[in-house]
């Protein structure tokens, strides 16, 4: 609803400026002002002017793709270090690896239970230390220093110290992915542009001012909507082709997997025949 009623406003914006153009060519003293400069050789500078302001977008465009790329491969580099520490997790005794597995297991529900849907609103940096998966990683971390010496192998302890610190780094990059936003100065030079077109378009047609006028209005909207849908797709995990937690989930059920493999193995219980080939 809201984002058809802010497209809404910009047809309405747009039809706004086009009428603007029309009644200043056609009203007699804004038509004459504008007449005196309209013989001049001003092709030029209006292809370079929408060259620019298509450059402009197109960079705004390309920052949107490096967001959801860099999205993409935290999220599958977060749901590595998940699976990691947990294969590690099996390979401790039992009252070190099964408290372990649980916390990862934690961890992993939070984020696409609790950070996710914030995520996609766009207020994952709203999340504290008391809510999603930050409270989890806290735990795993305060876990693994005070096991230390339990571990035994100084290459286990490592591995499990560098991935914990791994999980919190690429957790807080994929909060702050989702609050980026193109910078102010960015769309405010690709509105200029448009401003700067629509006024060398203004004196170049100035004979037609119904052609003009289609075209002032087509040229806005166009523009002012590209602007808008970048904004709403500027976050990697809303839009058309989202970034989607496929990663996280897929670590989540391995996870639960590894748990219900380790009891088996520490219950003694025996493990399912392989079925006959046939």
């Amino acid at each position: 609803m809201r984002m058809a009623l802010m497209y809404g406003a910009i047809l309405l914006f747009s039809v706004f400026i086009s009428w603007i153009i029309f009644f200043s060519l056609t009203h007699a003293r804004t038509g004459a002002w504008i007449r005196k400069y309209a013989g001049m050789q001003s092709s030029g500078v209006n292809q370079a002017s929408s060259a620019l302001l298509v450059l402009s977008i197109a960079f705004i465009l390309n920052d949107v793709s490096q967001i959801r790329s860099k999205a993409s491969d935290v999220l599958l580099q977060e749901a590595d270090v998940l699976r990691t520490m947990g294969r590690i997790s099996v390979n401790l005794r039992h009252d070190l690896g099964e408290p372990l597995r649980g916390m990862l297991t934690a961890y992993a529900d939070a984020t696409l239970h609790v950070d996710w849907p914030q995520m996609e609103k766009g207020a994952g940096g709203h999340l504290t230390a008391s809510q999603g998966s930050l409270a989890h990683a806290i735990q795993i971390s305060d876990f693994l220093f005070s096991k230390l010496d339990e571990i035994g192998h100084p290459m286990l302890s490592s591995q499990l110290i560098h991935g914990v610190q791994q999980l919190r780094a690429y957790r807080l990059q994929r909060i702050e992915l989702s609050v980026k936003h193109p910078s102010f100065e960015k769309v405010a030079l690709s509105l200029f542009f448009c401003l700067i077109a629509i006024c060398v378009l203004t004196l170049t047609h100035t004979e037609k001012p119904r052609a003009l006028r289609a075209s002032v209005f087509l040229f806005s909207w166009l523009t002012m909507t590209t602007l808008y849908a970048i904004l709403n797709m500027h976050n990697p995990y809303i839009g058309i082709s989202p970034v989607t937690n496929a990663p996280i989930a897929s670590a989540f059920e391995r996870l639960k997997v590894m748990s219900r493999a380790s009891e088996t193995i520490y219950t003694g219980a025996p493990a399912p025949e392989a079925q006959p080939r046939r």
